[in-house]
């Protein structure tokens, strides 16, 4: 049952890949191993880091209490992604004709502005049809957000951070490519908005589970 809970939460936290994948195939988009890479191994760390804060945090309360909020948080994790692909799927009818930035993130030693899309599929901010380093490690941070408020709850529930971190690891390649050849296979077809309901479903299902 653990294992079958920790494949759907993978899964769940994925499809965002899988969906920025489509969008890529679509349009013929270069996505090379070395940035996917990147992507996976920056969902890796916040998964790791946000995991490892909240198995501090459960050490501090009674596990009876523990698991039970973390059914809560995703629950209302999934709640939150649910709505956001709602309002996604209608504002498709107006899309915006520039990525939008969220925020953005100075490092000044390396020379990197990295700025946090709305939009992960409009990473390829210099048009050239490939997504470059920087643009992967762009791509990864928008990727990434989701993962770190989930990582502390699943960590609540007692899953281990080394499986859950390689089962997430494993699942962001695999939609990646998966999204990737299905774009270019089928092209930009309806079916893809309403799989855009599915990751807050599949978090809200395993939220409640775990909440009886």
């Amino acid at each position: 049952m653990e294992l079958l809970t920790l494949v759907l939460f993978a899964l769940a936290l994925n499809m965002d890949a899988f969906g920025t994948g489509v969008s890529y195939g679509v349009r013929k988009i270069k996505l090379p191993v070395t940035s996917v890479l990147i992507i996976s191994m920056m969902s890796v760390a916040a998964i790791t880091i946000s995991m490892t804060a909240g198995n501090i945090i459960s050490r501090a309360v009674s596990p009876a209490f523990a698991h039970r909020l973390g059914g809560v948080i995703l629950l209302l994790i999934g709640l939150w992604v649910l709505i956001q692909s709602l309002t996604e799927n209608r504002k498709q009818e107006f899309p915006d004709e520039e990525p939008v930035t969220v925020a953005q993130i100075r490092i000044k030693t390396l020379g990197l502005v990295i700025r946090v899309l709305r939009e992960p599929h409009q990473a390829d901010l210099d048009k050239s049809g490939t997504i470059s380093t920087r643009e992967a490690l762009l791509l990864g941070a928008a990727l990434a957000m989701d993962a770190l408020g989930a990582g502390f709850a699943v960590s609540m529930l007692g899953f281990g951070v080394i499986s859950t971190a390689l089962m997430v690891g494993i699942g962001h390649l695999l939609l990646t490519y998966t999204g990737l050849h299905t774009g270019r296979s089928l092209g930009n077809t309806a079916w893809g908005s309403h799989l855009a309901a599915l990751p807050g479903c599949i978090l809200i299902t395993l939220g409640l589970l775990k909440l009886y």
